[in-house]
C-alpha cells in the first residue's frame, strides 16, 4: 500500500489487520508525481514480494470548480500532476517491471500482470467549471485504452474504473456545498453516493480470473449516473 500521507497508510494497514491477521501488508510512502519516488516504490514492491502482479493506481486529488478563464497555472498543474502524470509514471514503471517477469503458468492465459487505473465518471462525461479535473481524467481513460492495446499481446491487462461521486473524506473535505452533493445524489438513478467498497469490488473483478479476457475498458461504477449524460 502506497500513499503520500503516512497517517492514512498506518490507519489502512490497521484496518486490514483487523479484517484478517493473515494478510501480509507493506506500507510505503511515495509521491506519484515524482518519477524517482515511483521507481523506488516499484523496487520496494519487487524486493518484498518478488513480483508485481496486481496494481491499482488510485492516487488522486479533488476537483476544483474554477472556470478555465480563472484557474491559475499552479492549480491546473497540481491537478494534472497527481491525477494524470502520477498515473502515467506509475503505469510506465509497472509495465516495465511486468515485462521483465515470466508469465505465471497457472494464471489465465499465462498473464504477466494486471493494472487497474482509477479514472472517474469525469473521464467519460463533462461538467462545466471543472476543465482541469475532467481533462486529467479523460487522459487516464485514453492512456488506459492505448496501453492496453500495446501490451495486451504480452500478457498485461490494463483497465480503468470510472467512479461516480464516492462518499469519502476527500469529497467531504472539499469546499463543495451540501447542495452539490444532494444534486449528485439526485442525478443518480440509485439516489445515493457510491460506497468506496463498491469501487474496490470493481477493481477486484477486473483483476480476477473472471475478467481474464477483459482489457482496455473503462468500467463506470456510478449507480447509473452516466445515464444522465450524453457521451
Amino acid at each position: 500500500m502506497v500513499d503520500l500521507a503516512e497517517a492514512g497508510l498506518q490507519q489502512t494497514e490497521k484496518m486490514v489487520s483487523e479484517i484478517s491477521a493473515h494478510v501480509n501488508t507493506t506500507i510505503h510512502k511515495a509521491d506519484v508525481s515524482d518519477e524517482a519516488s515511483v521507481k523506488a516504490m516499484i523496487s520496494k514492491c519487487i524486493e518484498v514480494y518478488g513480483r508485481l502482479e496486481f496494481v491499482c493506481n488510485n492516487a488522486g486529488i479533488a476537483m476544483s470548480n474554477i472556470p478555465t478563464t480563472e484557474i491559475d497555472l499552479k492549480t491546473f498543474d497540481r491537478i494534472h500532476n497527481v491525477n494524470f502524470k502520477g498515473v502515467y509514471l506509475c503505469q510506465k514503471h509497472e509495465i516495465a517491471a511486468m515485462l521483465k517477469q515470466s508469465p505465471l503458468p497457472d494464471a489465465p492465459r499465462a498473464a504477466r500482470g494486471s493494472i487497474v487505473n482509477t479514472a472517474s465518471l469525469s473521464g467519460v462525461a463533462t461538467l462545466g467549471g471543472f476543465s482541469a479535473y475532467h481533462s486529467a481524467k479523460h487522459a487516464v481513460v485514453s492512456m488506459t485504452r492505448t496501453e492496453a492495446r500495446e501490451y495486451g499481446g504480452q500478457g498485461i491487462r490494463i483497465n480503468c474504473v470510472c467512479p461516480g461521486v464516492v462518499d469519502t473524506p476527500l469529497l467531504r473535505g472539499t469546499p463543495l456545498s451540501k447542495e452539490f452533493i444532494e444534486a449528485c445524489e439526485a442525478q443518480c438513478p440509485m439516489n445515493r453516493l457510491i460506497d468506496p467498497a463498491e469501487i474496490a469490488d470493481g477493481v477486484a473483478f477486473l483483476h480476477g480470473a473472471g475478467a481474464s479476457a477483459v482489457t482496455g475498458i473503462h468500467l463506470p461504477i456510478d449507480g447509473g449516473a452516466l445515464l444522465f449524460h450524453v457521451v
